[in-house]
């Protein structure tokens, strides 16, 4: 990758920064090679911000950075005063608050930049809405994503120092889980479109109810530009009457009138559906009618950038699953769904929906593997008893619950039709009897918030049965 169009002269110009230059030379004119909060990856000629995270402060690591020959490091006041004396030789950028300092001088390095930026969030479904775009306005744009989910106030500056003049599109995810989160993040990719996949019961605890969280969410407009779209769904009950402050509203979905509409052909054995879009039928690889959703998203972006119905079916068409959502895996004579990243009542339901939706062979039975929803406050109880009416609604064979959160759906669960319902206080022990349960031709789904880590489980079975 090219050097940034950024040098550190023109950062200690931003005036509100007040970052100040301390070295035994004046600060160098040439480009910076990039910015980095790792330390363990940071590459000389680059820029190091030193962060105060919850778990490292990259102070602790200014030493092995400077052996790297970094171009220089940003470090908070308060430290450099403490400990100047001890790197006399190395480069520094002072300022009060370097997390603040990053996400400033991200938001003046993508101001360099005249091209097309749009902003994605939602209660679920953002990551792989994102990829979508991206995949669709691929087919004729060199389009810059945020990697992964780096969408949060340390990702997003991150993925705008990614930005150089071949980009011709920025496509971002914004997430937040507090109140003004999204504003600060706007105030830095200053989006050219939003687009907000659904409104649901996500963070509770923190936005109390769901006019908390579509509350949150409009704060992604709060520095649009001027003659900025707005792009949403229509099948959203909360969406679909929702005020925009934008002139340009362009809507998708199903069920309800919109700009562009969709019709569901079918669904293959694999839970991928076909669908008609702007006279074109798509067959989509990834797994979940949920993923319809996204993909009209895709469409509704695509048409108003200028792409043809061939090249939106090709992006759509060619687009895979991202890593721990909706992944299938097929491990000896079973298939597990790992789709471990994150969840919310809403990703939840639309997961035992794709479970549903997946042909077992044989005696093969649909089981669950659930962890706890975090961060849903007062909900909590409510909506786990719900996640097991849910699952027997859809039909699932067994449930195989993890987290205090879920000792509310196994209470429900008790009381309806499932073939095995069993709560686990260990992860450990869960496996062991989720690996003498299993038989040939099994669909296992696997989910649960971040902090549950239940990957672990996907990883442990996929070691267990590789092999016989």
């Amino acid at each position: 990758m090219s050097d940034l169009i950024l040098n550190i002269p023109e950062l200690l110009n931003i005036g509100h920064c007040r970052a100040k230059w301390k070295g035994a030379v004046p600060p160098p004119g040439k480009p910076i090679a990039g910015v980095s909060t790792d330390s363990r990856h940071v590459k000389a000629g680059e820029l190091f911000v030193a962060i105060v995270g919850e778990k490292f402060d990259g102070h602790d690591f200014i030493g092995q950075v400077v052996e790297k020959k970094v171009l220089a490091s940003v470090v908070n006041e308060s430290w450099y005063a403490k400990h100047k004396n001890r790197f006399s030789q190395a480069f520094f950028i002072v300022v009060p608050d370097t997390l603040v300092a990053y996400q400033e001088f991200a938001g003046y390095y993508r101001n360099k930049f005249d091209i097309p930026v749009i902003a994605v969030t939602g209660s679920a479904g953002k990551t792989t809405c994102k990829d979508l775009i991206t995949n669709v306005l691929k087919q004729k744009y060199n389009v810059l994503k945020n990697i992964k989910s780096f969408n949060n106030h340390i990702g997003v500056p991150a993925t705008l120092f990614d930005l150089r003049p071949e980009h011709e599109i920025l496509v971002t995810e914004l997430g937040t889980n507090h109140t003004g989160e999204l504003e600060r993040l706007s105030y830095l990719v200053r989006p050219s479109a939003c687009l907000i996949t659904n409104i649901g019961y996500a963070h509770l605890e923190f936005f109390k109810n769901l006019d908390g969280v579509a509350k949150a969410k409009m704060e992604i407009f709060s520095s649009i530009q001027e003659e900025g779209i707005a792009f949403y769904n229509a099948d959203d009950k909360v969406l679909r009457t929702t005020k925009f402050p934008v002139a340009n509203q362009y809507s998708y979905g199903i069920d309800n009138p919109a700009d562009v509409s969709g019709r569901i052909v079918g669904c293959d054995e694999h839970a991928c559906y076909t669908f008609t879009v702007m006279d074109k039928q798509v067959h989509l690889q990834l797994p979940g009618r949920h993923n319809v959703y996204n993909a009209l998203a895709a469409s509704a972006v695509g048409n108003r950038y200028m792409l043809s119905a061939d090249e939106i079916k090709r992006g759509l068409e060619n687009a895979t699953a991202g890593e721990k959502r909706m992944q299938v895996i097929n491990v000896h004579n079973l298939k597990i769904i790992n789709d471990t990243y994150n969840a919310n009542p809403g990703s939840c339901y639309a997961a035992l929906n794709t479970l549903s939706d997946m042909q077992v062979r044989g005696k093969g039975r649909r089981i669950a593997v659930l962890g706890d929803m975090l961060e849903l406050g007062d909900f909590s109880k409510p909506e786990h008893e719900k996640l097991a009416k849910v699952a027997s609604q859809f039909k699932i064979n067994a449930l195989f619950l993890y987290g205090n959160e879920t000792r509310a759906a196994i209470q429900a669960a008790q009381k309806l039709s499932f073939e095995q319902a069993e709560h686990f206080e260990t992860k450990n022990t869960l496996q062991d009897r989720l690996a003498a349960y299993l038989q040939d031709d099994d669909i296992v789904l696997v989910k649960g918030s971040r902090s549950m880590r239940m990957e672990t489980v996907v990883e442990y079975l996929n070691s267990l049965f590789k092999d016989r």
